[in-house]
């Protein structure tokens, strides 16, 4: 009977060999995942006969990260911004990018209401990443999370249960693409991670992406612009007076959603980069209306 530490290393050989990054680390996850162990009771588990159950369980895993599956997917949960967050082939995978979102926006929204309570809109979010880490960096904010995809809907409401957050988070199925149901009320925040990929671009994304992830939360059309055209045409106006809105977008893409974020009537515009000194977000203020 083989022991945990043989599983993990029959994994690690395989996944090497058929060229796999990290394969140390995802064969470590894999096997903690199969054997529903926590790292460190792996660790401590090494030398201990594994049943076969689980030596099975692991090597159906291993089989679907060979063949290109990514790991997020077949380990059913991803980390994001310090959360763990359940992950399914409905949603789209949690990056460190849209980290830079929460980053900036939290900087902001830290200095325009401190403790005091706001509500705010998540347009397309997919597992919810984006209103769970901003729900928990901000106690007494509220949000409501759409997204046209029903699955995607699950997977936020599933973590959004998980957080505790189901009196201040409400999960609702919307398609930004149509006209704002005004009946959802106003709202002092608009954070969105839009797909934004364009038609020619989503030939060349790697396979892992192309092929697994759903591609209605990558494509953003033929310029990749879309989605932000229709949320500043369609959903702006559920934006309070002064409102601050931020978007996620993409490789030369900044410069074109702050020209259709001024045209929109959205001031003090910032660009915002990403580690790799990458323009990753824009973000503004609605001009405030004069009654």
């Amino acid at each position: 009977m083989a022991t945990y530490g043989d599983i993990y290393l029959d994994a690690r050989r395989r996944m090497k060999a058929a060229g796999i990054e990290n394969a140390d680390f995802e064969a470590r996850d894999l096997v903690c995942s199969a054997a529903n162990k926590r790292a460190e009771v792996f660790l401590r588990d090494r030398q201990l006969a594994a049943p076969a159950a689980i030596e099975q369980k692991a090597e159906r895993m291993v089989e679907r990260r060979i063949e290109g599956e990514p790991l997020a997917y077949i380990l059913g949960e991803w980390d994001f911004y310090g959360l763990t967050l359940s992950i399914s082939p409905s949603v789209l995978i949690p990056r460190n990018d849209t980290e830079v979102l929460v980053d900036w926006s939290a900087a902001v929204l830290k200095s325009t209401f401190g403790e005091n309570e706001f509500r705010f809109l998540d347009l397309g979010c997919g597992s919810g990443c984006i209103g769970i880490a901003l729900a928990h960096l901000f106690p007494n904010a509220r949000g409501v999370l759409m997204d046209v995809s029903p699955g995607a809907v699950d997977i936020a409401k599933d973590n959004v249960k998980r957080y505790s957050m189901l009196n201040r988070l409400f999960c609702v199925p919307g398609d930004m693409l149509d006209t704002a149901d005004e009946r959802i009320g106003k709202f002092d925040v608009l954070v969105s991670n839009p797909p934004y990929i364009t038609e020619a671009e989503m030939l060349e994304l790697d396979a892992s992406v192309r092929e697994y992830e759903p591609r209605g939360a990558l494509c953003g059309g033929e310029d990749g612009l879309d989605f932000y055209r229709a949320i500043l045409s369609g959903w702006l106006k559920l934006l309070k007076s002064g409102g601050y809105i931020a978007f996620e977008v993409g490789y030369l893409q900044a410069r074109d959603v702050a020209r259709l974020m001024k045209d929109a009537g959205i001031e003090k515009i910032k660009i915002v980069e990403d580690t790799q000194g990458i323009p990753r977000v824009v973000s503004g203020f609605k001009k405030v209306e004069v009654e």
